[in-house]
């Protein structure tokens, strides 16, 4: 295990990539620095458990 495979001066691994180049628009802004999405319009949002209880399901007599 002490010997040590050379690397093949062809083949390139990510590591010895040079960086890429920065984009025209200049500074890369990542998601997490984007403003806030402004509130809705519509201020009252039902969420899911805000909504009536569904209905027992109906009994058909299948299995007894």
């Amino acid at each position: 295990m002490s010997d040590k495979k050379k690397q093949d001066p062809e083949i390139t691994t990510m590591d010895q990539h040079t960086p890429a180049p920065p984009g025209k628009d200049g500074a890369i802004t990542p998601l997490d620095q984007h403003t806030p999405a402004p509130p809705s319009e519509d201020s009252e949002i039902t969420t899911l458990d805000q909504h009536t209880p569904a209905p027992p399901a109906l009994d058909l007599g299948g299995k007894k």
